[in-house]
């Protein structure tokens, strides 16, 4: 009984700490549709090859997944160099790079 309790307790938890990251997923996403909509965003598709076809990317493997903070218009491009993983910050309004970790 204690551990049915327990267990119920602990999900509902994490389910309600999952909600507002959910949320503001859908809104970063309404807020691309909408800056797409407007030409005010190159295409994802287009920022991926533009990244792809520059060095020392285009000798890295594309991991897809890409993450887009709406606030900066900032794209993460996941790229697997070797046996590390580095991410491409790439600005979706110009297609300039603007950092990369590592």
């Amino acid at each position: 009984m204690i551990r049915t309790l327990t267990f119920s307790l602990i999900s509902a938890l994490l389910l309600s700490a999952a909600a507002p990251v959910a949320a503001r997923g859908n809104r970063d996403q309404d807020h691309l549709r909408n800056a797409a909509a407007q030409g005010q965003v190159i295409p994802l598709n287009r920022l991926i090859a533009e990244v792809r076809s520059r060095a020392p990317y285009s000798e890295m493997t594309y991991l897809g997944g890409p993450q887009f903070d709406a606030g900066r218009m900032i794209y993460a491009l996941k790229f697997m160099d070797g046996s590390q993983v580095v991410v491409v910050y790439v600005d979706a309004r110009t297609g300039r790079i603007v950092g990369r970790k590592p």
